[in-house]
């Protein structure tokens, strides 16, 4: 069974900004997001996935930043602000959640939100 991506509001709409506002940290925090769920495929589990761009956070959230080499297209990433994805791997319905995105200066407030859903998905799903 494949990994499904499945988006809150809140990621909606802070991508449809970054996307319009911020493109370039935006594509190469969706192009690291790409390279995350091909290797979540062959893996037994979320936590064997490794990379430089990803980073632990409390209750199972992973942070995708916007580092990493050459974006898809060749050209060089340059100096990008620093940008999170927040998300959460629920292992048994292998649903890979795209929780909020936002900076290092709202990094505090997106992994407080981050958290409050993660608690509501897993109280929803009884674990």
């Amino acid at each position: 069974m494949n990994w499904q991506l499945e988006a809150t509001d809140q990621f909606e709409r802070d991508a449809k900004r970054y996307a319009k506002k911020q493109r370039a940290e935006y594509l190469a925090v969706m192009e690291n997001l790409e390279k995350y769920v091909i290797s979540l495929e062959s893996a037994s589990h979320p936590r064997l996935v490794q990379f430089g761009f990803l980073h632990e956070e409390p209750k199972g959230i992973r942070a995708i930043d916007q580092s990493g080499g050459a974006l898809a297209s060749g050209e060089k990433r340059g100096k990008l602000d620093q940008t999170r994805l927040y998300t959460y791997a629920a292992l048994e319905s292998k649903v890979l959640h795209l929780l909020c995105l936002g900076s290092k200066t709202t990094q505090a407030k997106d992994i407080r939100y981050a958290e409050r859903v993660v608690d509501a998905l897993r109280k929803d799903s009884g674990e």
